[in-house]
């Protein structure tokens, strides 16, 4: 079972592996333009300007996750069929079908993308869409689906995944078993064929997916039509509006290791991060006056000096030829590269057994850092999901955790974990696992990371009354509430990326918010009951003195006057008469004290200014 995979398996196999998660994501928006769509209430906007409200919303979304995804947008169940607006839209062998147009066509998403998009939503008439688009109805769907196909074919790249979003309100297209629902059937299977996937967004609150869309989108994505779940026109909407201010990450595992659990035995695993910071975009240094980047290298060089001091020889050190030193008891010990690799890694990479310990033993004040995820990998050695499983489910069956020595790769450190199970929970809002099943890697601290606080154990432990407890357990009580991360917003991300986009598109007063900041008014009415008891119990809060500030300048009563300069005098007995005069304290303590220590007086470094000044008095009375 503990044979390397690594030793058989081929180039190829690696290149597969690599080609997962090679390539970019395509997403094209397709928007129904029929009459329909155009109708709005008198308190609300009409479907068409609803959808390009979340089409922005999509594209200010991938600029910041994924910049290097595709976007673009594709007009349906419009009269005229008009050229793109510039020639670096055109896009050769790529032609649209008739009642069908291409708005933006599929790249990057850019600020002029956005801006083409807002602009038309801001517009009264949007650009005149009514003359230069028009609309129709009854579009066959086949030409449609065709048309997106056609486009990402045409663009390029090796898409990882392509997707078309409809939006519509129309929930018939086509009549039942007409020659045009029978090739939308068709085309569907070619998406299927294709690994182009449908994700349908209604724009009405009374569309009904059973009339048409259910097999259609069912046959595109290969899905049992009893088991379809027809998407919400709220929930869809708000899924697609949701603004999320970090960068995406390839699914891909951290390491694949090996866990030993004895010296016969070992089973492939995946170590996995659940959750990690996100990274802000990287600043780039510009020369101030032409704006090109600025590329900074930096060179080792030894220098050898003569004895008057100047340059004698200089050379550039190799990174081979570099050592490294720490100062111990007062000597100097260097270490060569290939002995500081050493002095890191104790043991090669993998997970080493040492033993089980009930789960209590794990506490809160143990964490550390954050943790990992353990997840079997049958590629790696084959029986490995059957051998987890099994130890998964005895160490949940009696609450036990297994204490490992973890190496993740070569050069580094080895760590003490403890491998905890755990179980899958509920979904979440935007429907993702809290959490999933599997080992939760949980960092232990060694010996030597333990710190004890002095003033823990100096400081006696107040005394509280059972009064006093009861009232906090009433606090705690009317405070609660329901939390969730998904509910908290990184506001330093969040501020960024808005003054960027405020800088970008020229918005002033770009709001933010902060949604860790508490409702204190809220706050204050739940604990309004219970104030007065608080007050009689505790005290009033004492009111923090005002810091005392320096005044710039004036003879103003009642503020602090500016120190004056200090005097530094020219030889000693110009120090004597300015002593005498009464101005000591315009010399400094060090030239005072210079002064003592002449004169061989002892005992002057731990007496104040004005001590030293009495001192220099005494010495020159006569």
């Amino acid at each position: 079972m503990s044979a390397d995979w690594r030793a058989n398996r081929s180039d190829d196999e690696e290149d597969e592996q690599e080609e997962i998660y090679a390539g970019r994501s395509g997403l094209i928006l397709t928007v129904d333009c029929a009459g329909y769509m155009f109708e709005q209430d008198d308190e609300s906007e009409s479907p068409f300007v609803e959808v390009l409200h979340i089409v922005e919303a999509i594209m200010r979304n991938k600029v910041v996750m994924n910049e290097t995804d595709l976007v673009g947008v594709v007009f349906y169940n419009t009269k005229n069929n008009p050229a793109p607006d510039s020639d670096e839209e055109m896009q050769p062998g790529l032609v649209a079908p008739r009642q069908c147009a291409i708005y933006i066509p599929l790249g990057n998403p850019s600020v002029e993308m956005i801006r083409k998009v807002r602009g038309m939503r801001e517009s009264n008439d949007l650009f005149g869409f009514e003359s230069k688009y028009g609309h129709s109805e009854n579009t066959s769907l086949s030409n449609v689906m065709w048309l997106c196909s056609r486009m990402f074919s045409h663009c390029g790249y090796k898409l990882r995944q392509s997707t078309i979003i409809l939006f519509t309100s129309n929930d018939i297209p086509h009549a039942n078993g007409s020659n045009e629902y029978q090739q939308a059937l068709v085309k569907a299977r070619d998406l299927l064929q294709k690994e182009i996937f449908v994700e349908l967004v209604p724009m009405s609150s009374n569309f009904d997916c059973d009339k048409f869309y259910k097999e259609f989108i069912c046959t595109v994505l290969e899905e049992d039509m009893s088991e379809f779940d027809a998407p919400v026109y709220e929930t869809s909407k708000a899924k697609l509006v949701y603004r999320l201010f970090v960068r995406s990450y390839k699914k891909r595992s951290l390491a694949h290791l090996k866990w030993h659990l004895s010296e016969d035995v070992a089973l492939g695993v995946n170590l996995y991060t659940l959750r990690r910071s996100p990274h802000y975009p990287k600043k780039v240094r510009l020369l101030r006056s032409t704006n090109e980047v600025i590329v900074s290298k930096r060179v080792h060089i030894s220098c050898a000096l003569c004895k008057d001091g100047e340059q004698e020889t200089s050379k550039v050190i190799l990174p081979g030829e570099q050592r490294k030193s720490i100062t111990v008891g007062g000597e100097k010990v260097s270490f060569k590269p290939e002995e500081v690799t050493h002095m890191k890694q104790l043991l090669p990479p993998g997970i080493r057994l040492l033993g089980f310990k009930p789960a209590s033993v794990v506490s809160m004040t143990n964490h550390i850092r954050s943790c990992l995820f353990l997840y079997p990998n049958e590629d790696y050695i084959n029986g490995s999901t059957v051998l987890f499983r099994a130890l998964y489910e005895k160490c949940l069956e009696k609450n036990q955790v297994a204490f490992c020595m973890l190496t993740t790769r070569r050069k580094q450190p080895s760590k003490l974990v403890a491998l905890v199970p755990q179980q899958a929970l509920a979904h979440d809002p935007l429907g993702e696992a809290n959490r999933p099943c599997g080992f939760r890697v949980e960092f232990i601290p060694f010996a030597g990371d333990i710190r004890n606080l002095s003033m823990l154990e100096e400081v006696p432990t107040a005394e509280v009354t059972d009064e006093q407890t009861d009232l906090f357990k009433k606090a705690i009580k009317k405070l609660k509430f329901k939390f969730h991360p998904s509910y908290f917003e990184d506001p330093a991300s969040q501020n960024l990326y808005i003054n960027i986009e405020s800088l970008v598109f020229d918005v002033e007063d770009a709001e933010l918010f902060d949604s860790t900041r508490p409702d204190c008014e809220k706050i204050d009415s739940k604990l309004e009951p219970i104030i007065t008891d608080m007050e009689r119990m505790f005290g009033e809060d004492a009111e923090e003195a005002p810091k005392r500030r320096r005044a710039e300048g004036g003879d103003n009563e009642g503020e602090p006057k500016a120190k004056g300069p200090k005097v530094v005098p020219v030889n000693d007995s110009e120090l004597v008469e300015i002593v005498k005069q009464g101005k000591g304290e315009s010399l400094t303590v060090d030239i005072l004290r210079k002064y003592l220590q002449k004169q061989n007086v002892r005992g002057i470094k731990a007496l104040k200014k004005t001590d030293l000044v009495e001192k220099v008095l005494e010495l020159n009375a006569n």
